[in-house]
């Protein structure tokens, strides 16, 4: 299949509850809502046929609408909640559209908070998916930077014990790189979509690697000012 002939869906999940960071999907990032960036993206990048923002939230949707982007229907409540897994409400639209009659081929979902990716990583991405005829589903990695064999657990506010003593004795060149999703964006197959179950996860998925400087989960204020350190950094760089 032709990478321009397939029909692809984008699904943006942004619920309204946020516990570590009020109001994350929308608040403020380096002179936006942080969920214009992936937005922004995913329109840019020419990829998509559909681009729909999933949220229960009316100051999201007024957002997404500043966006000029439409949202074709709401997450219920049911899926609003702490306790939902991303795939499940990625499949709910999936399912949505399918009963509306709008079949796609693949399945993209992107995280709102992911303002250090742009078109072109989405687009790498996709020429990735197609060079390699990959049908199975993609998550986007990075190396970890410390090799996890080195790694401590703490017993108290002044002692630290290594998980295995031996591993500390191994050089970091001696080791073979481990990677983490990084929590970016994924891509499925419809077919392979219809299929999937969260609980095999990590035996279903290949890996699309990106740098680390691009890899910042944002989780707590601290990694919301790496992120935004990160992107000032790369914009003064790019000027």
């Amino acid at each position: 299949m032709n990478n321009k002939n397939i029909c692809r869906l984008a699904i943006i999940p942004a619920r309204g509850g946020s516990v570590r960071i009020k109001n994350k999907n929308i608040k403020i990032f380096c002179g936006k809502p942080i969920i214009s960036y992936s937005i922004d993206s995913a329109k840019k990048s020419n990829l998509f046929k559909k681009i729909h923002v999933s949220t229960d939230s009316s100051k999201i949707s007024r957002v997404v609408k500043n966006s000029n982007l439409k949202i074709d229907f709401l997450r219920p409540k049911l899926l609003s909640n702490n306790s939902t897994g991303l795939f499940k409400v990625c499949k709910f639209v999936f399912e949505k559209y399918l009963s509306l009659g709008e079949v796609y081929d693949e399945i993209w979902c992107i995280l709102p908070c992911a303002p250090l990716i742009n078109k072109n990583d989405l687009l790498a991405a996709s020429k990735f998916l197609n060079k390699n005829k990959i049908k199975k589903p993609l998550m986007v990695i990075s190396k970890f930077r410390t090799p996890i064999e080195w790694a401590l657990t703490k017993l108290n506010n002044k002692k630290v014990k290594p998980l295995n003593f031996k591993n500390l004795l191994i050089r970091s060149q001696d080791l073979k790189e481990k990677y983490y999703d990084a929590g970016l964006f994924y891509v499925f197959t419809s077919k392979c979509f219809k299929k999937f179950d969260e609980t095999t996860v990590a035996k279903n998925f290949f890996g699309f690697e990106i740098s680390i400087n691009k890899a910042v989960d944002i989780d707590t204020m601290e990694d919301w000012n790496l992120a935004e350190l990160i992107y000032k950094g790369t914009k003064l760089i790019k000027n």
